[in-house]
This record gives structure tokens, sequence and C-alpha cells, in this order.
């Protein structure tokens, strides 16, 4: 490769035998892309989407068939009967929000089966340090949890006992790691969760926070026992394109009850005008497959690297992944801070700012983040984040292009090297 950034000699040698060692899982994430393209393709064919569908509409947005078809296609694409895609969910957070509220109903139990979910969705619970006017505790919906094994799996037996106790309305999963060093699931550890669930609870909802977990798998989660599951549109499913957004997808009458939460009873899915993003949306959709396994194999490649380095990461380079995100567990603050600062070098936005740690709502400590993205708070795009506290593991996600990113994963690599030799 042309050294047009001068990555020191040593950075580039060791990254020319982690990519070595990434080539056979490189081939298997060509073969997932591949399907999901397909799909993809298939799935807009199947919808008959024209130009015409992307005008967007005004007002209460009624009869809007760009918008109702962008449905259609999330809907076959994700193996569900019906799906809400919409720009005004303002983030991943919101829609699982929106889904929740859809959902629940006072006296109702929510059983989250993999730990404490992550900081932002715990004031929505009505969990965690900080009391929200308006949680779900404030409805009088009750929330039990079961807690992961040491070794950061869901505990079965566990969740067999809890589940038969309490027949909870809902038994929630959450795919992704959050700021913790667990592993995150892939599909076929979610399919036993929900196997289990509905053979001990029939009439329990099994809904997953999808976050960072779509495309990365040949399966998908709602043909693997999952009721429901929602996601952010500046992850995966927008492919680095969308300006904004969420999607909810699952079951047909849970779908419904999530519309009527997001705008009113009655109206649901029936109001709600598209603007101007249409395009952006079906362009991002189409996208999708391609940037999620781009994604991927920037997160393989620097599992390689920093191993190679004697970082501990998680997943190493030859685990197949159920999301996009890697974890590097750099030891310090300085080396968070300096491999923010690499990742900020290699982007293509704001590649002159130096990212400094700073309070962040939702989280109880200083959080840093680098993220030079088209988008502001796009994943999907090269990006990574972490809280600044022990063990001091920073949070690297996205690169919509596998050859750019692996530049900014280099760059990272040589600021943490640099932060380690005497000033």
């Amino acid at each position: 490769m042309e050294n047009l950034f001068s990555i020191d000699e040593k950075i580039l040698n060791v990254a020319e035998r982690a990519m070595a060692l990434c080539a056979d899982h490189f081939q298997k994430l060509d073969r997932i892309q591949a399907h999901h393209q397909q799909k993809m393709l298939r799935a807009f064919q199947r919808a008959g989407v024209s130009e015409a569908m992307f005008a967007g509409s005004t007002g209460y947005g009624y009869d809007d068939r760009g918008r109702d078809t962008l449905d259609q296609i999330y809907a076959d694409v994700f193996d569900a009967e019906d799906a809400l895609v919409r720009h005004n969910f303002v983030s991943g957070t919101h829609t699982l929000t929106v889904a929740l509220f859809g959902m629940l109903r006072p006296g109702d139990m929510m059983l989250c089966v993999t730990g404490t979910p992550y900081d932002t969705i715990q004031p929505v619970i009505g969990i965690g340090s900080s009391a929200y006017s308006g949680s779900l505790r404030d409805f009088g919906v009750r929330y039990e949890q079961v807690d992961l094994q040491n070794d950061g799996t869901p505990d079965m037996d566990a969740i067999r006992a809890r589940v038969g106790q309490l027949r909870p309305k809902m038994v929630y999963i959450q795919r992704s790691k959050g700021y913790a060093l667990r592993p995150s699931l892939r599909c076929r550890e979610i399919a036993a969760i929900a196997d289990l669930v509905h053979e001990v609870s029939p009439d329990t909802i099994v809904m997953l926070d999808n976050c960072y977990g779509e495309f990365v798998e040949m399966d998908e989660p709602l043909s693997n026992g999952v009721d429901i599951m929602a996601g952010s549109m500046i992850k995966n499913p927008g492919g680095g394109i969308s300006p904004t957004g969420g999607y909810i997808a699952g079951k047909a009458e849970l779908v419904e009850q999530c519309s009527y939460r997001l705008t009113t009873p009655g109206t649901g899915r029936e109001l709600g005008c598209t603007l101007h993003v249409l395009r952006e949306m079906y362009l991002g959709a189409y996208h999708a497959p391609v940037a999620a396994i781009e994604a991927v194999k920037t997160a393989v490649f620097a599992s390689s690297l920093f191993e190679l380095l004697g970082f501990s990461v998680e997943p190493d380079y030859r685990t197949d992944r159920g999301d996009i995100i890697d974890v590097i567990t750099l030891g310090s603050a300085e080396r968070m801070c300096a491999f923010c600062h690499g990742i900020q070098r290699g982007s293509p936005i704001d590649s002159f700012v130096s990212p400094t740690p700073a309070p962040m709502p939702g989280y109880d400590s200083d959080v840093i983040m680098a993220a030079g993205a088209f988008t502001l708070g796009s994943s999907i795009e090269l990006s990574a984040d972490g809280p600044l506290r022990e063990p001091y593991a920073v949070y690297l996600q996205g690169g919509l292009s596998f050859n750019t990113s692996k530049i900014g994963v280099m760059l990272a690599a040589e600021e943490v090297l640099k932060a380690d030799q005497p000033s």
C-alpha cells in the first residue's frame, strides 16, 4: 500500500501480518455480503420501487407510497411480517423506547435476560443512578433482569427459572455489548433464548435490541424466534446514507401497537410526512449490506492488528461476529485518548480535530468520542468511543470503506504506541 499518511514502518509491517491472518475470515464475510445484497435487490424489485417514491410528502403525510413501500422493503429483508421505518425516530434509544411503551402496559413485567442494559436505556426503564420522570417504572411497568454468567454469556438455566416464575409480558434481549466486555450475541444464541422463552411461556413477547447487528450474519433474528426488534438507521441498516431515523420490525400486530405510540392510537402509521429524506433512506437501504460488512472487516482487522501489538481484544479476529463492534482494552486513559486521536486523524471529516473527554447525558463518567462522519453520530461510519473508567476499553465501530477505515485503525495504533513513549 502506498504510504501517503507516513505511517510508522513498524505499524505497516504488523498490519501486513494482520491482513494475512484475516484472509479466510474476509472470504466468509464476502459471502454474507453477497447474500444480503441479493436479498435487498429482490426486496426492491418485489416492492416495485419507482423514482416517483422518492418525492416525499408534507403535512399529515396521508397515502405516502414512498414511506409505505420502504416499510415493505425492510419487512422483506428482515423476514418480518411488518416494519415501521421512520425518519422521526431520533435515535436507536428513542426507537426502542417507542417500542417498549407501545407494547407494555401498567402492571406488566419486562425481564431483561442479558444483564443490565446499556446506559441510555436505563432511564427509560427507570433503573440506574439517575431518576427521570416518565420512565416505564413511573407508568407501573415492573422490571427484573437475569445477569450474565462470569464469561459474559446468557445464563440459560437462570433464564428458564425466571421466565417460568414470572411469566413476563416481555423478555428483552440486548444483542450488542454496549459499554461492556461481554460477547455480542449471534443469531444462534438469540434463537436459543427465544426458543426457551416460548417453550416455558408461549405468550411472552421476545424483543431484541438489534442495534449494530443488522446484515452481519446470514440469518435474521426474526427467523429465529424473535417476535419484534428495533434499531437505528444511522447504524447498519441506513448504510451510512440515511440522515436519521430508526426501524421497528416483527409481528404485524406488535408493529401496529408501536405505531400507535409513535403517533396516536387509531392513526398509527397512516400519519407522518417524509419531507425530503426518502431518496437517502432508499439509497441507504440499498447500500446497507455493503456498509455493514465493510464495518465488520474493519473490526476484524483491528482485532488482528491490536492482538499482534499485545492488547486484549473482544472478539478476536478468528471469531464469527454478531455485530460490528470491536473492543480493545488499552489499560489507561492516555492510550484511549491517543487511540481516538488516531481514528480522528484517519477520518474524512474534521480530521484536524483533537477528541477530548467530556460529560455526556446518560453516562456516569466522562466519555471520549472520535467520529469524522458525514452524519452526526453515525456509528456505521468509522468511529470510536468509550467511558474513561476501568478497564479503559475503547469501542470501535463502523467503516463505510474498509480500505480507508484500515488507515484510521493503523493511525490509531501508531498514536497508542506514541503514548507509551517517554516525553
